[in-house]
């Protein structure tokens, strides 16, 4: 059942991060507002926190480790780099050059972030 949880957690936080970052995307190229995705992710909240709190009253206090926060750091930015991918795309299509330029610039830093957190086995 906690490995349930746990697969539910990871799964409703990724959903809630690429929502987010649909609604930005939205909001910037669209300007548009999602409001039913905005609706779905304020209720996908809810069974997040039953999971979380479920799963804290069954496991003690853990620290993360260096390598667990490393891990987590790569994935964002790792999935911010795609988010930044598609926003550049749509200023290239578009016609905005200036906006283009300064998301692939942005795009190229978080990369390098990114590769500087991975191991150097």
């Amino acid at each position: 059942m906690d490995r349930f949880r746990e697969t539910a957690i990871v799964l409703l936080m990724l959903f809630l991060l690429a929502g987010t970052l649909v609604i930005i995307y939205s909001l910037v190229m669209l300007q548009e507002f999602p409001k039913t995705l905005a609706m779905t992710m304020l209720f996908a909240l809810v069974p997040l926190k039953s999971c979380i709190a479920g799963l804290r009253k069954k496991q003690p206090d853990q620290e993360f480790t260096c390598a667990d926060t490393r891990l987590l750091k790569f994935i964002l930015l790792s999935v911010f780099s795609v988010f930044l991918i598609v926003v550049y795309i749509s200023c290239l299509l578009k016609s905005w050059q200036m906006i283009a330029v300064l998301v692939f610039v942005l795009n190229i830093f978080t990369i390098k972030k990114a590769v500087d957190l991975l191991p150097a086995d």
